[in-house]
């Protein structure tokens, strides 16, 4: 499959099975047979490299497949490797995000953003934390295309946010900064789980009707968990 790009790739993966040189589902495995002799290969087994089977006595017809989006990339190295060079999720996002208010992570780090601002920022949930020796105090982690975010929920705040704090990978938070030398959080008041989105980042469709309003897909493509330590 060198040299193709990955759906050119998958596709032709595929026919292996159709020209007969895809490892058979059924069949003894290799190695011992039934009767406990010695190795022997299975029947139906045939090698991935048969050089007497092509696709010449396999005629199909040409297809052009429609090119991958970039997003769509991104969802199959997650898939694979569990994270991507190619960009990172929540910039496919960041039109949407704009609107809700959410400005960049690096933002943060400004001067020109006040103590105690209200500000709100967006990502990919990384890790939520409740020590024990916090009372009650929950710290998360967002991550978007540009930095990372730390957020602190208060018990009070928690107790209403519970199902959403716990449960999100993709959060928008809104609530007030504080700066104490290097460290700078962000201290939560308000939550709106974007979770459902991801699914959209395979199809590449983000800006249809349905990404808006239409029902999610059930599938869930974009394998992401947080690390949570209680």
């Amino acid at each position: 499959m060198l040299g193709r790009n990955r759906r050119a790739a998958l596709w032709a993966a595929r026919r292996l099975d159709t020209i007969g040189i895809a490892r058979p589902k059924g069949g003894n495995k290799l190695g011992k047979d039934k009767g406990g002799g010695k190795d022997d290969k299975r029947d139906d087994a045939l090698p991935l490299l048969t050089p007497h089977l092509n696709d010449d006595f396999f005629p199909e017809p040409q297809v052009t497949l429609p090119a991958m989006p970039l997003c769509e990339h991104v969802v199959e190295d997650y898939v694979t490797t569990g994270l991507s060079l190619k960009e990172h999720p929540v910039r496919f996002f960041r039109e949407q995000l704009t609107g809700l208010g959410a400005i960049h992570n690096a933002a943060l780090r400004e001067e020109t953003i006040a103590q105690d601002a209200t500000v709100t920022v967006a990502g990919l949930v990384l890790v939520r934390q409740r020590p024990g020796t916090s009372k009650g105090v929950v710290f998360m982690t967002l991550e978007d295309e540009t930095d990372i975010a730390n957020i602190i929920v208060w018990p009070k705040v928690f107790a209403r946010n519970r199902r959403t704090v716990m449960t999100s990978r993709f959060l928008a938070v809104r609530g007030r900064l504080q700066r104490a030398g290097l460290v700078i959080h962000v201290v939560a008041d308000r939550f709106i789980d974007l979770s459902g989105q991801l699914p959209w980042l395979r199809d590449g469709d983000l800006f249809s009707p349905k990404f808006s309003g239409g029902p999610w897909p059930e599938d869930d493509p974009l394998p992401l968990r947080s690390r949570d330590f209680h």
